[in-house]
């Protein structure tokens, strides 16, 4: 998986989009401390896209 943004939802909150990075997990909006990829798993999470890119960008 590629380092980026991704909308990201569980059963019981509407999707969010959150920030991975490889080296340390996964960032909620407006929280600091990320979640493992383990943990990620055991709560239920499921990413719902592919990584988003930033509006206007066009690959080379």
């Amino acid at each position: 998986m590629k380092e980026g943004y991704y909308w990201v939802r569980d059963n019981d909150n509407p999707p969010e989009v959150w920030r991975y990075i490889r080296q340390y997990g996964w960032y909620r909006p407006c929280i600091a401390v990320p979640i493992t990829l383990s943990s990620f798993k055991l709560m239920n999470y499921q990413i719902i896209s592919d990584r988003l890119l930033p509006p206007g960008y066009t690959p080379l």
